[in-house]
């Protein structure tokens, strides 16, 4: 069972680029972060439905790791090592990152 939950929501920068935006997600984004951050277990991402305009996707990221402030230090200096892209909407829409501990 994860101790730690990162739920990152993030929209595509434009319908265009939804596609390479999900590809980018699944074949470099996640398999970067997972080697960078040894201490996630699971990824699932989700599509929001109903929504008007713009697609939102919200990933979650299963942490073993109890230590919140640890987790994060390790998942932002990982990070930084990942290849990035612009097919991610970072004004009108930018990726939000919220962490929870299991109680």
């Amino acid at each position: 069972m994860a101790k730690t939950l990162l739920l990152v929501w993030s929209t595509p920068a434009s319908p265009d680029v939804e596609a390479e935006f999900n590809r980018w997600y699944e074949e470099t984004h996640i398999p970067e972060l997972r080697a960078a951050v040894g201490s996630i277990e699971v990824v699932n991402r989700y599509r929001k439905h109903g929504t008007d305009g713009a697609t939102r996707y919200l990933t979650v990221y299963e942490v073993d790791d109890a230590d919140v402030d640890a987790a994060t230090a390790t998942f932002y200096a990982g990070i930084g090592g990942t290849t990035q892209t612009d097919t991610i909407d970072m004004t009108g829409n930018p990726p939000a990152i919220e962490w929870y501990s299991h109680l």
